[in-house]
């Protein structure tokens, strides 16, 4: 067990000795004592006989988070964490995407990259996505058209273990997913209260919405119902720039987190030929089928969404992106149809889903890079 841990509800870096523990022996047991004699404190181990009992094979510990008070799933106390932040204005199809990117990690990238997803690990996130994810997209047949996560939901936490040719555990990232309502970046405070865990985290996907681009707009106006206009992504971007160099005491050196900025909905971009014949982002990208992160792929998809952008961005966008020393480009559909008026859609055809993902965990050496 490691003796620190980065926390995966509030993103700080924690070392155990420091943390609240209980033991499930204690807490199950009438009398006040354990197997080695310990005194509870209502339950919980008291500080001097941490260490002691971390070693004890008896009973299981449980941990608690000092700043949440919530419990940390035991198997997030094992391996490297790779904590994620997931940002993005109203609209933007962050709750489509968690649903859709979580499902493809079960179904493809555990096949391809020999890893394991533990569900199991923290049954409140479980049980959060079943019900307000899985169940809308695959069960239901119907797009997420709201904001699932209300402020102070859970955030869901499962860890990813990559295993090597024998079937031994070598690396565990794991993923936590914060499926942040878009009105909290509209204030400066909101950010403050409901998004502190961005400064902490090793990777930042930023979602975009396409259909908010004036010039994209123009182009599917009659031929699509579009979303109606919100938070401008500049806005929020420079909220969330603001937030970390504040929390970081970091006002001069550019933000040293990953930053995949990710644009959503291209199959609408698609389907009404705003995107060119010959694009890259109309095939699935080359990541699954090779088990690895295809450096070649990843460049031509990065020169193409570069140079949409130039036509999409305005200059405030595209210099505010700068504050970041690594920041990459993407375009990918969670649903891969636009839904109907009612919110019902068919078959989920996703595409490019896992690419920020993949590049995050290639970026922090989980998965292998390869040029062709």
């Amino acid at each position: 067990m490691n003796m620190t841990f980065t926390c995966p509800y509030c993103y700080e870096e924690h070392k155990i000795l420091e943390c609240g523990m209980k033991c499930a022996y204690m807490i199950k047991e009438t009398n006040s004592t354990c197997f080695r004699g310990v005194v509870k404190k209502d339950d919980w181990i008291p500080d001097e006989e941490k260490k002691q009992c971390l070693k004890c094979t008896h009973s299981r510990k449980r941990i608690f988070c000092t700043n949440i008070g919530k419990e940390i799933p035991t198997g997030f106390l094992f391996g490297k964490s790779l904590p994620i932040a997931m940002i993005g204005a109203k609209s933007t199809g962050k709750s489509n995407y968690i649903a859709v990117v979580i499902n493809e990690i079960r179904k493809n990238l555990i096949k391809r990259f020999n890893a394991t997803l533990d569900l199991g690990c923290s049954e409140e996130s479980k049980k959060y996505y079943d019900e307000h994810y899985y169940s809308h997209i695959y069960k239901n047949s119907r797009a997420i058209t709201y904001a699932t996560n209300l402020n102070g939901a859970p955030p869901m936490i499962f860890p990813l273990r990559f295993m090597d040719s024998k079937n031994r555990v070598t690396k565990v990232a794991t993923l936590t997913f914060y499926d942040s309502a878009g009105e909290s970046f509209n204030r400066d405070e909101d950010v403050l209260i409901y998004d502190r865990y961005i400064p902490n985290s090793k990777g930042i996907i930023l979602l975009l919405d396409p259909l908010q681009v004036p010039s994209v707009r123009k182009k599917l106006e009659g031929k699509m119902d579009l979303p109606p206009q919100n938070t401008e992504t500049a806005e929020v971007l420079s909220r969330v720039v603001q937030t970390i160099r504040d929390v970081n005491n970091n006002h001069r050196k550019q933000i040293d987190i990953p930053l995949a900025l990710a644009f959503t909905k291209m199959d609408a971009l698609e389907r009404f030929d705003v995107l060119p014949p010959d694009s890259s982002l109309r095939c699935e990208s080359m990541h699954m089928e090779r088990g690895a992160f295809v450096i070649s792929d990843f460049e031509n998809t990065n020169i193409e969404m570069s140079a949409l952008l130039e036509n999409w961005l305005d200059a405030e966008l595209l210099q505010m992106v700068k504050n970041f020393k690594q920041y990459s480009l993407f375009g990918l559909s969670a649903l891969g149809t636009i839904p109907a008026k009612d919110g019902s859609i068919g078959e989920v055809r996703p595409k490019r889903v896992l690419d920020p993902l993949l590049w995050l965990l290639a970026e922090n050496s989980f998965i292998s890079k390869v040029k062709n």
